[in-house]
Formats: C-alpha cells, structure tokens, sequence
C-alpha cells in the first residue's frame, strides 16, 4: 500500500558520506542567490600528493595510479535552492532555505528547507509556517511517475532506516494516507494511523482506516482491523484483518458475489466465483448464481492476446429456471448464451477473425440484460429478435490475384426460432486483369481497359425452417427444435451449391462528354440434385414436388449490355451583394441497355412443363428454392434509365470575416429509375423508384424516403367476406399505363420516411467521439466493451441536456388490398437539473397498439467521488427498478449500496 522504500536517500547513500560526498569546484557558503551545484559521479578520487623523500624507495611511481573504490553514487546529483545553499565545515551540515531541490535520476525531493547532517548521518526535510499559519513548501517525493506527499521526514543514510510524517501518496486510482511511517534497513514499512480512500480531496469524503500496518515492498501489505468511514462517521463495516499484495501487476483471486431478492427466483447470489490470471495474455473469469428457489447459472469469460498477432475474448452464459412456484412441478428451463470476438493484428497474406453471438430462443426472457435505448446500436437485450454470427477465414496467394475465402455464419431470430448455417461458404476471387493492356503504359484505348474477374462461391445452408410441410397449418412454416436430435434431419435437407461468375467489360469515352461502358457477363451454378414436379391429386390445377432426382447439373445463363453515363452541371449566381451567391444542380443521367435470352426454352430443360385438365401449362423451374436459385424465365431486351440529382448552395456567413462563402447542401440525393423490356409481351415498364436525402437545420435533422410506383392500372374482380368476418379481395393487374387511366404515375406501392436527430450539438459531436476515447483510455477490455455496448451507461455532466429522436413512417398497398402504415418513433435524451442532478429518459411510441413503448427513466448525482443511480422501467413487460450508491472507482467498485426490482418480482 505505501511503497516508500524507493526513497531516493536509500539510493543515494549507502556509505559514509565523508569518503563520497564532496562539492565540486570548492565549498558554497552563505550563498544568498538562486544556486545549482553538481555532485561528481565519483568523488572519491583524491589529488596526487606532491610530498615526497629523497632516496624513499616508496617512492610513488609516475606510471601507476593509485586505485579508489569507486562510490555507490550512479549518476550526477543535482540540487538547487531559491535563497541560500549553506555549507558549514565545522558541523559538518548543508542547509537548503527556499523552494529547496534535490534531483538524482528519476528521483526528486522538493521542500521548502532540507538539511543534511553528515554527523548524524541524518537527511531532514521540512515546510514552514507562513504568515497565516499555514504549512507551505512542504516535502514533496518523486520516484519517476510516483508522487508522495508529506509534512516532514528524517533520514538516516547510514541505518537506511527514516521516519516520515503525514504521508499522502497516489497508487493507481487510490490515496493513500499515513500520518506517521517508519523504515527500517529492509526497506520495509510500518504505518500508524492509514487510509486509503479514492477521492482526490486533501480531507476525502471517505476512507478505509486501519490503525497498523506494514508494508514489504514487492510482496504484501498487512493491514489490521480496518473500518469504512463516510464524512468521518465510522460505519458497522468491519475486517477484522487485510492481506494485499502490493505487486504492481494483475493476479488471481477470488470474486465477491452480489446478493439480493427476486420473487421469481428466490433470494440469490449472483457473480461470486474466481479470476484465473493465467499470464500477460489470457485472463479467465469463472462466476456462478444461486437462487433460493431451485435456480443457477454459470458463466465463463476470458481474454487473450498475442501481441502483434491478434486479440479476442470468449463468453458463455448458462443459466437454469424453474417454471413454476409449485413444489410438485419440477419443470426447468435451460438457457445458455455464447459470444466470441476475435480480431487480427498482423498484416500478411492470411487472416481470421470471428464475431460469434448465438442465445437460445429463450435467454433474453428469462434473463433481465436491460433495453437497448440507442437505436444505432446493436448489443443484445431483451427486446433484441435477431442475432448473428460470422466466423471467416482469408488468405492472399503472394503475388497472384486470388484470393480464398471460407467461412461460417449464423442467423438466428429468437422470436420464431428460426436458425440459419452456412456450414461453410467458400469463396475463391481473382481480382481485374487487363489481357489486353498496352505494355507501353498509356491504357487509354478501349482495349487496354478491357478487363475481366473471376468468383467462385460454394455454399451448404443448414436451417430448420423445413418448409410448409403441415397439412393442419398449411400456410405456415414448420420449425423444428433446433438440436442435436434434429441435426441429421436438417444436413440431409441442407441447401448446397456452387456459383462461378465471369464478368468482363471495358469503357470509352463517346461524344467527348459520354463514357460507355459495355459489358458480358457468364455464369454457372453447379447442383447435385434437382425437382421432379407434378400436378397435385387433390388439386390439380396446382404444381407439387413428387421427387428429387440426385446428381450433378449445372445451369449455364449469359447476358450482354452496355451503359451511357455523363455529368451536368448547372449554376445561377444572385446578385452581388445578396447573402445567397450561388445555387448548383448537378445531374448525373444514366442510361443501360441489356439482353437476356429465355432459359425457360425446352432446349436447356431448366424448367418442367405440366399440362393442367383445361389445356393450361405450368411451367416449374427444377431448381426453385435452390441456395442460388434457377434460371431466370423470359426473354429480356431492357432499356435501364435513372437520373439523379444533387443541389448546393453557397452562403455568406457573417462569423467569416474573411468573406469566404460556405458550402450547405440542399438535397445530397434525389434519383428516380426504372427500366423497359423491348421484347416482353406485357408489363414491358418495371416499377419506378423515388430516393431522396438530405439535412436540414445545419445538420440537426437527417431525412431519408425511399418509394416504389407501379405504373399499371389494377382491376377489382370481387371481394368475399368469410363466415368469420374476413375480407378477401381478389383484383388483377392489367396492361394498362395508369397516367392513361387518369390515375398519374401509378399507384404508390411502397413508401419509407425516415428522421433523426440530436438536437444538442454539442451531445451530437460527443457520441461521435466517446468510442475513440473509449478506446483509448486506460480501462480493461471488460470496461471498454461494456462502455461501448451501453452508450447510456456514461453520464456525462458537462453536456446540459440531449434529445436524440428517431421516427420512421412505412406505407405499403397492391392494388385493391387495404393499405398497411406502419410508424415507430424512439426518443431517449437527458437534462441536467443542477450541475451535479442528471435525469436521463427513453422511450417510444407504439401506434398500432397507441400506448408507449418500454420506458426506463434514470437520475444520477454526481457525489464527487461517489455516484448515485436510480433507474426506473414503470410499466410494460420488464417493469423493475434498481437503486444503487457506489463509489466511481473501478478499484473499490464492489463498495456500493445496491436495491434491485426486476420484471422478475411480479
């Protein structure tokens, strides 16, 4: 705890100060101006005596020197004073008066008086006492990044032993206070009177006392009973003893549970267990729960590193739960959660990370992990529906272009219990080549940009959505348990195939202003099994799979197009003198032309043809519901149009002096696109697309709107209204341009408005910037990724307030079908009461069901170096609260007052 023992006086004597001490250039007395004096790193060494006898066969000889034992003094000692360096002969003592300093290497002692007595062999360094009667220039003690704090010491160099008073040190993130410690020759410490508190202030608002103490330096500090005082009034919190080790480095040991109550599962312990600190680059952490009425958990986490090659952590959560309060219904429930990051540091021509996140459909509502109040982030909750998984694999082949690629993911959605593997997706690149570049460097020509690339893609997707296989519930999915049990049922149904693409293109300028761009593609998609179809017994009007005929078979598809694309521009300038000087609209037209022929000809025998009892033929692709999907049907000559547009504006600013005009954008994007087949027999025109975005109010609102028109007329053929109330409209879409009906553009199909923002700037820029500071900083993995992962956990009290608003509107219609408006709107912020009260706040609005969605409300105050935090879910699925009065520092983070009431408890 007080690692004093580095004074620098041990270091800097060691031996008699008579035989090593001297002052170079004479001896400085009643030197009344500011003095810096220098001690030799040996001074020792003695003049040649210059007496000698005639005749003396000891005679000292002029070839040798005689040898000195070279002092313990390592490096030059400097010390200076503001008033006077005195040296006094006869006493044998150098006095130090005003801002007096001593500097040996990374050693440094500051005092207002030092006083060095060679009789004694004694070093003491003092304050004074001003005017006021107040101490300045007290003894301030530098060990390289160390500071020691004290009101006076004395020093025997010859003993090594010293007694200092009133010590205040800083360890870590601690204070440390001693009002009187003695060394001994072994360095090691006796305290009387100690504290150690984490607040900075001279008088801390509280501190763990303990009467005796001793420290040895690098192994333990040995503390008798200790108590916890708050404002100076002593607490019940008793130890009746304390062992610490004062090792300046991470170690093993045991974690303290919490303990508390839910109605649910009983009183419990939560987080009790071990931290395993195996070595620099791997820590483990093993804790456990209990429940009083029959629940547990386990959970594991570690970190490792290997420095320059990659880092990464694991954690796996199990937890079980009774179902029931009843003593005779013994039903548990078993959860479990995995996570894995892992992340490369080296750059050569292999790489492998891995980002794991995998729960039973279970674990978020059985375990309380919180809501998730930032809509830009993606942690896991308990409203959280979807999770992911990528494990990847990458390697470069030297000098070549190609690249492999083989990796593994997952998704999962816990709502429906639908699980998806790709177990394993391959991937083989080679990047641009020129064939046909000009060796003479220019590349200009349409050949030398003639460039082609090759990708290969296999997969086998695993996933135990079996299809709608259930004649009860025939227009749903069945899901089975995803398990072990099941495993063998889901490879045997697993999707597998083999993707080879070839695209080569070029480009030339055209017109001077116009780049074309033609282009072929090729592909094949390799199979090893495909559909025998049939018309269905019980209704054959209808195409049903009656077989799958296995071994391999490969699609082969082609297409060939071209593009046109230029830039305008267009800008009007108001009047000299007008705040607005200038308006520009960039336009960026693009026009594309493509052919595809008709795979669905009998030739290729990629499609089925069944012939129904009326004569009408259906045709059924053999590769439907394929991992890649089957040929595409119907021939294809389409012309591509799209144009988009941007707009800025130049405007005077009156905080720029200088006259200089700023650029503000008006709308960033506004596109509109669509396409036409030459050669289709109806519906030549595709749908039409609107996208917009753009901020408004100096980037405090963003807007986003994406739409779709379709440009045909739909005709309603009948609406049938069940026995059990339910409309169903049956309607059809004809050949029929809209705006020749009447009816504009189209029909608006679908239609996305999206808003957001921040309006505190100054909040605004600080999320932007907290994760590099996160990272950054000095906390451990565990900390940062916590921090990171709850962007609401940090209060920051510097920030007045903050609204963060996010609202989205989705319109979707076909036809005669009644429309559906979807709306969500999420608002979380907080406001500063006082300089030290915080309230923070979220929530939504749910307007389908016109109630709010889960609230939390939080106040936090600021304790200096205590924090208090109420949090508050008021109503909704996890209504709980928690309450809890904890000291700041991570060092004592388990100091702390805590009453917790989770949706559990009801």
């Amino acid at each position: 705890m007080l690692v004093l023992g580095t004074f620098f006086i041990n270091q800097l004597y060691a031996q008699n100060p008579e035989n090593n001490i001297s002052v170079k250039d004479g001896i400085i007395a009643d030197n009344d101006s500011s003095s810096v004096n220098r001690i030799s790193n040996d001074s020792t060494k003695l003049p040649i005596d210059t007496l000698s006898i005639a005749g003396d066969s000891t005679l000292q000889d002029s070839t040798k020197t005689r040898e000195i034992p070279k002092g313990d003094i390592e490096t030059t000692i400097n010390y200076s004073a503001r008033d006077s360096i005195n040296f006094s002969v006869a006493t044998k003592i150098v006095r130090l008066y005003g801002d007096a300093q001593i500097t040996y290497g990374t050693i440094e002692l500051e005092a207002d008086q030092v006083e060095i007595d060679y009789t004694k062999n004694t070093i003491n360094a003092n304050g004074r006492t001003d005017t006021l009667g107040r101490q300045v220039g007290t003894p301030i003690f530098k060990n390289g990044s160390e500071v020691y704090e004290t009101k006076g010491m004395t020093y025997n160099f010859k003993t090594g032993k010293a007694k200092i008073s009133e010590v205040v040190t800083q360890q870590g993130e601690g204070y440390l206070h001693s009002d009187v410690v003695f060394k001994n020759a072994k360095n090691e410490l006796f305290s009387i009177d100690n504290s150690y508190t984490t607040c900075n202030l001279e008088h801390p608002h509280y501190r763990i006392r303990a009467r005796k103490t001793k420290a040895i330096p690098n192994d333990k500090v040995v503390a008798g009973p200790a108590n916890l005082e708050i404002n100076d009034v002593p607490t019940p919190l008793w130890l009746p003893f304390g062992m610490f080790p004062s090792k300046r480095e991470s170690s093993s040991g045991i974690l303290v549970p919490k303990y508390g109550e839910e109605s649910r599962r009983g009183f419990f312990l939560r987080g009790g267990g071990y931290f395993f600190d195996v070595s620099d680059y791997f820590k483990a952490t093993v804790t456990g729960d209990l429940y009083s009425k029959g629940g547990h958990g386990i959970n594991y986490s570690s970190a490792y590193k290997k420095r320059y090659s990659f880092n990464g952590n694991i954690n796996f959560s199990y937890t079980q739960i009774r179902l029931s309060d009843q003593i005779e219904d013994q039903s548990k429930q078993n959860d479990f959660r995995l996570t894995w990051s892992h992340n490369p540091e080296s750059r050569g021509n292999s790489r492998f990370s891995a980002n794991v996140n995998a729960a039973t459909a279970t674990y978020n509502q059985n375990n309380f992990l919180g809501v998730n109040g930032d809509p830009n982030n993606a942690r896991f909750d308990n409203t959280t529906r979807q999770l992911s998984s990528n494990v990847s694999y990458s390697k470069t082949f030297g000098n070549s272009p190609f690249t492999l690629g083989i990796s593994a993911r997952h998704n999962q959605d816990v709502r429906t219990r639908d699980v998806d593997l790709l177990l394993p997706s391959v991937t083989l690149n080679m990047g641009n080549i020129y064939p046909l570049k000009s060796k003479t460097g220019s590349g200009l020509g349409i050949t030398d940009k003639l460039n082609l690339k090759y990708t290969m893609v296999g997969t086998n997707q695993v996933t135990n959505n079996l299809g709608r296989i259930s004649k009860e519930t025939p227009s749903q999915d069945s899901i089975a348990p995803f398990d072990f049990n099941n495993f063998s049922t889901f490879l045997k149904n697993s999707r597998n195939g083999i993707r080879h693409s070839i695209p080569m293109s070029t480009s030339f300028k055209m017109l001077k202003h116009f780049t074309a761009s033609p282009s072929v593609s090729y592909e094949e998609k390799w199979y090893f099994k495909k559909l025998i179809w049939d018309l269905d017994p019980d209704n054959p009007t209808r195409a049903v799979v009656v077989d799958t005929l296995d071994g391999f078979n490969r699609i082969s598809t082609y297409n060939v197009g071209t593009s046109i694309n230029t830039r305008l521009y267009g800008t009007y300038f108001f009047k000299k003198g007008s705040k607005i000087q200038a308006i520009r609209h960039v336009m960026n037209p693009n026009i594309s032309l493509g052919y595809t022929p008709d795979f669905s000809d009998e030739k290729f025998d990629y499609f089925q043809r069944l012939e129904t009892e009326e004569g009408e033929e259906l045709l059924q692709s053999r590769h439907q519901g394929f991992v890649y999907g089957g040929a595409s049907q119907g021939e294809s000559a389409s012309i591509g149009f799209s144009l988009s547009n941007t707009f800025e504006m130049k405007v005077k600013t009156k905080k720029d002096t200088t006259g200089k005009a700023e650029k503000v954008s008006l709308l960033k994007n506004f596109s509109i696109g669509s396409s036409y087949n030459l050669i289709a027999e109806e519906f030549k025109l595709s749908n039409i697309s609107l996208r917009a975005n753009t901020s408004v109010f100096n980037n405090k609102l963003s807007i986003n709107f994406t739409s779709t028109i379709n440009p045909y007329v739909y005709i309603l053929d009948s609406i049938v209204t069940s026995d059990t109330g339910v409309k169903t409209v049956y309607d059809r879409r004809i050949d029929r341009y809209a705006w020749n009906n009447g009816d504009g553009l189209g029909q608006l199909q679908q239609a996305n408005i999206a808003l957001s923002t921040n309006l505190n700037p100054k909040a605004r820029n600080k999320e932007n910037t907290t994760n590099e500071k996160i990272e950054e900083s000095n906390l451990n993995e565990a900390d940062k990724a916590f921090l990171i992962n709850n962007p609401d956990a940090y209060v920051d009290f510097n920030i007045p307030w903050s609204l963060r608003v996010s609202y989205s509107l989705n319109y979707t219609k076909q036809g005669f079908q009644e429309s559906k408006t979807t709306q969500t709107l999420r608002f979380s912020g907080d406001f500063s009461l006082t300089e030290k009260w915080k309230i923070t706040y979220n929530s939504g609005y749910d307007f389908e069901s016109k109630e709010l969605t889960t609230t939390q409300f939080g106040i936090t105050r600021d304790l200096h170096c205590w924090q208090l935090d109420f949090n508050w879910t008021p109503f909704g699925v996890y209504q709980s609260y928690s309450f809890s009065i904890h000291v700041k520092s991570s060092l004592l983070q388990d100091l702390k007052i805590d009453r917790n009431r989770s949706f559990f408890d009801r």
